[in-house]
């Protein structure tokens, strides 16, 4: 929470390296959409929300199915990611399609 008239604190880009914890988690054998969602601490509900992607999609997405351009943009952006950095730490990439 921040109070009325402050300036919002910058975030900055997550760089995924070999020790980073979502590294380690899918490495260790998480999908790559749960070790990120609870290594950014965001609910089902807050990430439709936070991206507009409907909770079905999400959940679809979740479990393999292919993601487009513009999704994979709204995850990385909610998650504080740049999108080639968080296809680079999927271990068996989607298709994704524009």
């Amino acid at each position: 929470m921040r109070r009325k008239g402050e300036k919002p604190v910058p975030r900055q880009l997550i760089i995924p390296s070999s020790s980073s914890p979502v590294v380690r988690a899918i490495s260790q054998g998480d999908p790559w959409f749960q070790a990120w969602s609870f290594q950014q601490c965001t609910p089902g509900p807050r990430l439709a929300r936070m991206t507009r992607i409907s909770p079905e999609r999400l959940r679809a997405i979740e479990l393999g199915d292919r993601i487009m351009r513009c999704e994979l943009e709204a995850l990385a952006m909610a998650w504080s990611v740049s999108p080639d950095n968080l296809i680079s730490t999927m271990v068996d990439p989607p298709e994704i399609t524009d």
